[in-house]
This record gives C-alpha cells, structure tokens and sequence, in this order.
C-alpha cells in the first residue's frame, strides 16, 4: 500500500527554517533610549542646611560612629552623643574601638530621625581626639552625658568636623501617603483634632422584611 501526500493549497509553499527572515522593522534594543528616572528634587529629597542639621543633632542623642577597624575594615557602633560647641562628644570605654581612632582618627557619624511626614538623615566628617583637659570635659557636659551601654566609660572624644550634610525625603506607604495628601490639602493638626472629636454618623437600620 502506497502512502499518498498531501496536496498542497494553491499558491501555498512550505518554508524551511533557514528561509525565515528576520524583521527588519523592530527597534534595536541597543539604540532604545534609556529610562530616565526623576531627580531627587523631584521625589521630594531636600538639602537640609548647616544651621538645621545642628538643630537636628541636638533634638536625639543615639548616633551610628563609622571607623576604620584596627584589622583595616570598616565597622559601626552605636553611640550615645551630646553637641558642644560645633562638634560631637562621645564617652567610651578601653578597648579595640578606642585604640583604632588613636591610629585612624578619621571617622564620620550618622544621626537620623523622622518627623510626621518626613525622614531625615545628618552626616558629620571629620577627625576625632580625645578630651583630656579637666575643664573641657566638665565645660562640655560629658560627665552627665548617658550611655545605654552598661560598661563604664571614662574616656571622653571630641569629633570636630571638617564637613557635616544632611537630606529629608517623604515617608513612603499608604499611611504616609495619606499624611503627605493632607499636608498638602492644608489638613492640619487644628484639622486633623477636628476630624478625631467628630463623631462618627450614625448606622441606619431598616425593618426586616417581611
């Protein structure tokens, strides 16, 4: 028995896929201009001036010390802080922190907080010494100053700074949105305290039916 062939549609050719052709039509990925993202201004980042970021500085006492380790890397503590006189001081104990600032007295420090609609961030550079003169330390006010760490602390540093930048950007998430949309509509506190003595309005209720 002899197997027969389809008979081809008229006009219709079967194509390998070596014949196909490709389109000449679509765009080159590689000449695609890219994706510009909007500016930090755009996305509400602000510049936070000298004069505020002190201001800002002096509102917390919890601020993140960046140093370079004696092994060479970097390393992070968290230390509690006071502003004296245009710099930062900080009290801590003997240790492998205290001996790599004497080699590398290069650090930068890192304050941040939040408002109702906003973030921010402090950053201080700069080289840190030590106090050592009885009545620098007193006139400071580190005596008094409070570690949460338990460990005692007797050594006093002084960061002055050869530089110190800060930015505030928006909170992000539904609940900061709708904060950020009553800025915006003028909602104030004197608003806001409206809204919250308001009473809320009565459910209705039907009949059931019959």
């Amino acid at each position: 028995m002899t197997s027969s062939t389809p008979a081809q549609s008229d006009g219709a050719q079967q194509t390998s896929a070596s014949e196909v052709q490709p389109r000449t039509d679509a765009p080159n990925p590689y000449l695609i201009e890219p994706h510009h993202e909007p500016s930090a201004a755009r996305l509400g980042v602000q510049e936070i001036p000298v004069d505020e970021c002190w201001r800002l500085l002096e509102s917390v006492g919890l601020g993140r010390l960046a140093i370079v380790a004696a092994d060479g890397r970097p390393d992070v503590f968290p230390m509690n802080f006071l502003v004296y006189d245009g710099s930062v001081v900080i009290r801590t104990a003997p240790g492998g922190k205290l001996q790599a600032l004497h080699s590398k007295p290069a650090v930068a420090f890192e304050v941040d907080g939040s408002d109702v609609w906003r973030h921010w961030s402090v950053v201080i550079r700069g080289d840190i010494v030590r106090m050592d003169a009885d009545e620098l330390i007193e006139a400071s006010g580190a005596l008094e100053l409070f570690s949460w760490s338990p460990t005692a602390k007797h050594n006093f540093l002084r960061l002055k700074p050869d530089s110190i930048s800060g930015r505030r950007f928006r909170k992000r998430g539904p609940t900061a949105a709708g904060e950020v949309e009553r800025e915006a509509t003028g909602a104030g506190e004197d608003e806001q305290a409206r809204l919250h003595d308001e009473k809320p309005s009565p459910i209705p209720h039907y009949a059931p039916l019959e």
